[in-house]
């Protein structure tokens, strides 16, 4: 497997909405949880760039706030400045992984797919 072309994305949920829409991640404000809702193409805080930092790692960063990264807050998805502990996209010999560094869950309880939009 190898890893994600750089481009913008949305970060999708396997089930839909009760109106049987898609579910995006949301980016709010710096430090405040990322929330779900219903897909929107003109919602510009639902899509992710996710750029190269060397030829195996990537970052997430909301197209809206460009100077913050996604990340993990107190339980929740969030955003913060690049250097607080960012989530960073890896190529590994196994696939793609997403790091995590500090709080956050190697549990899997929902399944997300990444929507290429631009």
């Amino acid at each position: 497997m190898s890893k994600l072309a750089p481009g913008t994305y949305k970060i999708i949920n396997r089930v839909l909405s009760v109106n049987n829409k898609r579910l995006a991640i949301t980016a709010n404000a710096e430090g405040k949880a990322a929330t779900v809702t219903e897909e929107s193409s003109s919602n510009t805080a639902q899509q992710w760039v996710i750029a190269d930092f060397d030829s195996n790692t990537q970052s997430m960063a909301p197209i809206a706030r460009p100077s913050l990264q996604a990340a993990w807050g107190s339980g929740f998805m969030t955003v913060l400045p690049a250097h607080s502990y960012v989530w960073t996209i890896r190529e590994t010999d196994t696939g793609v992984t997403y790091v995590t560094i500090g709080a956050g869950t190697s549990d899997v309880q929902q399944k997300w797919v990444l929507m290429r939009v631009a």
